[in-house]
């Protein structure tokens, strides 16, 4: 590992610890409370998203409104980890942060660290294994803490509590399936809620177009993957209103 991916995934584990203690008073599997935490301190956008490959985004309307945009398309265990990511934008680390890091490395480290503390990981590790092999104790923790499979397996490599790195080669579908070979049931963390809710980022940017803060195709741009539609109609009214303009001019 280079040295500024090393030091990247440090930063991202230290800024954790510190967020679970301000956050939830201790160092525990916080599971879905990292969802309502975001919604308590921040305006979160709820999108439904037909793309495997978007999860979210942090999103600045100005210096002192910021969005947090979860696709809830995705499964439930990988959004919470989404979440727990996006915490580490939102909550403006790289601004206190002097040396130069991989600051998305860094929040992916940080959202591991968030949803599974290496406290407790260090506790159930051992015992998990020996009683029941590695592959089922990564399912289990997986299921204890919310989290994403592959996050899991990442986190036991990281933490150095086991050496097997075929483990961070199974992918998120192929660990569903090992469920079946190990006699787990279906988990309903293995499965989307979507659920659509962005009225209030609408609200704030046609605000800001009201007060002449941002032009329509600015917002536009802004309202691409929150809110298409009217996106749409912000650039039509955009390109209605040029067209105007360049007839004005033609008639001068």
């Amino acid at each position: 590992m280079s040295k500024l991916k090393l030091q990247s995934e440090q930063v991202g584990e230290a800024f954790a610890g510190q967020f679970l203690t301000d956050h939830f008073g201790a160092e525990i599997f916080i599971g879905p409370g990292i969802e309502l935490k975001l919604q308590e301190i921040s305006h979160v956008i709820f999108q439904d998203v037909p793309d495997n490959e978007y999860f979210g985004a942090t999103v600045n309307v100005d210096s002192e409104q910021v969005f947090v945009a979860i696709n809830t398309r995705q499964p439930l265990r990988i959004r919470y980890f989404t979440v727990a990511h996006e915490f580490w934008h939102l909550l403006g680390y790289k601004e206190v942060i002097s040396e130069e890091i991989d600051h998305e490395r860094a929040a992916d480290r940080f959202a591991a660290a968030v949803m599974m503390p290496a406290s407790l990981v260090r506790l159930l590790w051992g015992r998990l294994k020996q009683d029941f092999g590695e592959e089922k104790a990564i399912i289990m923790i997986a299921d204890m803490a919310a989290a994403p499979y592959e996050a899991v397996a990442r986190r036991i490599l990281e933490l150095k509590l086991s050496k097997s790195r075929r483990l961070i080669a199974i992918k998120e579908k192929e660990w569903i399936s090992l469920r079946k070979a190990h006699h787990l049931a279906n988990s309903p963390l293995d499965e989307p809620f979507p659920i659509k809710s962005f009225s209030k980022y609408e609200s704030v940017i046609a605000e800001a177009v009201e007060k002449r803060l941002l032009n329509k195709a600015e917002a536009s741009g802004k309202l691409a993957q929150i809110s298409p539609e009217t996106a749409i109609r912000y650039q039509t009214e955009t390109n209605r209103e040029r067209t105007i303009s360049q007839e004005e001019e033609e008639d001068l």
